[in-house]
């Protein structure tokens, strides 16, 4: 397989350590996805990086949910009609404001992430674990890769919202106290 995108190491500088090292990326392909990038992201820790266990210091930050990430966490449920729900029910937490979505990953009281076991301070889902959660690093990153990323949190958001609404047309429970179609402008998310 043909690598389609490359994460590389760079040097950054830093206005109190110097220089230090971060990431950016080149697009080999212009099909390339966004399962291309996180192989690419994948390769980058599996070579580069240190495993999290023992740091959660990111596990307690907004952590959006994507589309993208339905099948993986689906895979921790039984299986429905309705995985975007079901994911959503037990692992999100949605908020509507002025017809806008946000969908990120529930807290538990301590506004720890609720996949974060706290005693070991590493993630009960590495595996299955969301794309923000996948794409972040302890370095920085460049530009590119950060306006990319939030390219791809917003239109991920935007497609889990359009998922949610076609499995409500469909049957499934709304998961807001209201059906999501009266709480969101339902052509704003089928022209995405």
């Amino acid at each position: 397989m043909d690598k389609k995108i490359d994460v590389f190491l760079i040097s950054f500088p830093d206005s109190i350590l110097g220089n230090t090292i971060g990431c950016d990326l080149r697009i080999l392909d212009p099909e390339a996805t966004a399962a291309d990038l996180m192989d690419a992201f994948d390769a980058l820790a599996q070579e580069h990086l240190a495993p999290c266990k023992g740091c959660d210091g990111c596990c307690r930050e907004r952590a959006p949910l994507i589309a993208a990430d339905i099948p993986r966490l689906a895979q921790l449920l039984p299986a429905s009609n309705y995985p975007a729900h079901d994911v959503c029910k037990n692992f999100a937490t949605i908020s509507v404001k002025r017809g806008v979505t946000d969908i990120v990953l529930k807290r538990k009281a301590d506004q720890a992430c609720i996949h974060l076991d706290t005693q070991n301070r590493c993630c009960r889902i590495w595996s299955q674990r969301a794309f923000v959660c996948r794409s972040h690093f302890c370095l920085p990153r460049s530009d590119k890769i950060e306006r990319l990323r939030q390219d791809i949190v917003n239109a991920g958001i935007n497609e889990l919202t359009r998922l949610l609404l076609v499995e409500e047309d469909n049957g499934a429970q709304p998961l807001t106290r209201r059906p999501l179609a009266k709480l969101v402008n339902p052509m704003d998310y089928w022209n995405n």
